[in-house]
């Protein structure tokens, strides 16, 4: 045993095979860039509408906006509803468009960027990932880590043992042994949350707002009710994705860094047994 430590020794677990870790990489490559370009797109016209329309004049639930650009320093303000925030220099600037008026740019955005061919690589990127996910879908179910790695048992899914995975959680308490050898119940739930609900509506709701999709297919006008709530859904739940993204790599660290990029790598996760009392 070492006394350092309190381990008695080490197990190597093979959890992810090659095709899981080429999706997750993949994918991880594909989120970032859509997120990037996503977010630049929003800047054009940063208000958030519910229905049909979205337009100067239409009340928006959500807006970032720019005031006074005479200033030197031009102010950009967050409103939800009827509470508003100053929020200058950290979501965006107010920037002059040549032609009188104004635009919100992102504070990281390169300033030569160009609205048309980042609206084209976020489609492109997007596409990617709606090509990919089904794919992934039918991987599980086929190969049955769905049923073997993600869905909760129902002794799991009782209060009392999410309420512990949770303070487990809170107090950063790695797992060891056994219970380092799977998900706990709430990785599987929010595995689950993602792959089967915010990506496939981040899809369909971005096919909502292409025009030559919803002429094939104006049902999705009726799912999401309106070209502007599909816009906002759309942002909404990449926003989720956004939080569910430093979750994750936050847990990454508190789980051990090297062991959990080593199984995400080469599929072999280290198990850490409990030192005998």
């Amino acid at each position: 045993m070492n006394a350092a430590t309190g381990l008695s020794a080490s197990d190597v677990d093979y959890r992810h095979p090659w095709s899981v870790r080429l999706w997750h990489w993949a994918n991880a490559a594909v989120v970032a860039v859509l997120l990037m370009t996503g977010l630049l797109i929003f800047d054009i016209h940063p208000h958030l509408y519910w229905g049909e329309d979205g337009q100067g004049g239409v009340g928006a639930f959500l807006s970032l906006s720019g005031t006074h650009l005479e200033r030197a320093v031009p102010e950009t303000e967050l409103s939800i509803g009827r509470y508003h925030w100053d929020v200058t220099g950290f979501l965006g600037s107010v920037i002059d468009d040549g032609f009188g008026g104004k635009y919100l740019l992102a504070a990281s955005a390169p300033s030569d960027w160009e609205f048309g061919a980042t609206r084209g690589w976020h489609f492109a990127f997007a596409w990617l990932l709606g090509l990919s996910l089904p794919a992934y879908l039918v991987y599980l179910l086929c190969s049955g880590r769905l049923r073997r790695m993600l869905l909760p048992t129902r002794e799991e899914l009782k209060p009392r043992g999410i309420v512990k995975e949770f303070w487990q959680h809170m107090r950063l308490k790695r797992a060891r042994g056994e219970a380092a050898r799977h998900y706990n119940v709430l990785q599987k739930l929010s595995y689950l949350v993602v792959i089967f609900i915010l990506f496939p509506t981040l899809i369909l709701s971005g096919l909502t707002m292409s025009n030559a999709v919803t002429a094939a297919f104006p049902d999705l006008f009726t799912l999401f009710g309106g070209r502007q709530s599909a816009r906002s859904i759309h942002f909404m739940a990449a926003m989720l994705l956004v939080a569910f993204v430093l979750v994750h790599v936050f847990q990454v660290f508190v789980a051990g860094f090297f062991n959990s990029m080593r199984s995400m790598l080469t599929g072999r996760f280290l198990i850490e047994r409990e030192a005998r009392r």
